[in-house]
């Protein structure tokens, strides 16, 4: 795991947007943040490495160092969980909290068996719920042709078992999967990390948005520059950026307004 972090670490002052993928045939690291499961001669081991978007996590783990000091009642969403290094993270730093409760969205099957493996082995599935689905703007159906279209318009990324599949594709929104929940949180802490369809998503969270908790979001943005075109539209507040990949914002009863 050290000799895959130096790697990491190196290959990004080389490339910032590059991460190449282990060399090692290993399928199990521990690390300071947690147990995880990871699939072999891929970018997992560099992903649940504390090295990972260190400054974000560091951040993250202050922001919920300060609502849990102030009593806050805490939904985080993980939305494009992979398989579960933000989850993992948090539901051990704060495994001693009772009001903080983590709901992780990951549509790749192969990603989330994972997912859940790790959930499992951190003994974290009494403050997690997962969700095998592909968040979207409208609950309906996507099939390989919505895929085609949307490539061609922008990048968009679909799960690999969605891709290599002819079958439909379930979609889902935040609104209908979620419900009133919001409504019994102080502080909703988001994580959208989905290549492309973060704006879609949170069109889908509208009532989410609007529910009048504290929005604290950290979104990946230097796919898709027009997050943060749609984030101030809404009326968040642009907060920091820390890295090439992510950015952060707050609100509160933020409005998410029709597409046109």
């Amino acid at each position: 795991m050290f000799i895959q972090e130096m790697r990491y670490s190196l290959n990004k002052l080389i490339n910032s947007r590059s991460m190449a993928p282990s060399p090692f045939a290993i399928e199990y690291v521990e690390t300071i943040n947690g147990k995880f499961n990871v699939r072999s001669h891929t970018t997992d081991m560099s992903i649940v490495s504390p090295a990972y978007e260190r400054c974000d996590m560091r951040h993250l783990a202050e922001l919920l160092q300060w609502l849990t000091s102030r009593s806050r009642k805490i939904l985080v969403l993980d939305i494009g969980a992979h398989i579960g290094a933000f989850t993992i993270m948090v539901g051990n730093r704060f495994r001693g909290y009772k009001d903080l409760y983590i709901m992780a969205f990951e549509p790749d099957t192969e990603k989330y068996q994972l997912l859940e493996k790790n959930i499992a082995c951190n003994d974290l599935k009494e403050n997690v719920e997962s969700y095998n689905v592909y968040l979207s703007a409208e609950d309906g159906e996507l099939g390989p042709q919505d895929l085609q279209r949307e490539r061609r318009e922008k990048f968009i990324s679909y799960p690999s078992s969605f891709r290599e599949s002819r079958s439909k594709m379930v979609s889902r929104t935040l609104d209908s999967l979620i419900g009133n929940r919001a409504r019994d949180y102080d502080a909703i802490v988001m994580k959208i990390d989905t290549e492309g369809t973060e704006c879609k998503i949170l069109r889908g969270g509208s009532r989410l948005l609007e529910s009048g908790a504290e929005i604290h979001l950290m979104v990946e943005d230097f796919i898709d520059q027009e997050i943060a075109d749609f984030l101030e539209k809404c009326g968040a507040e642009f907060i920091v950026k820390l890295s090439p990949y992510n950015s952060w914002w707050k609100g509160k009863g933020l409005r998410v307004k029709s597409e046109k």
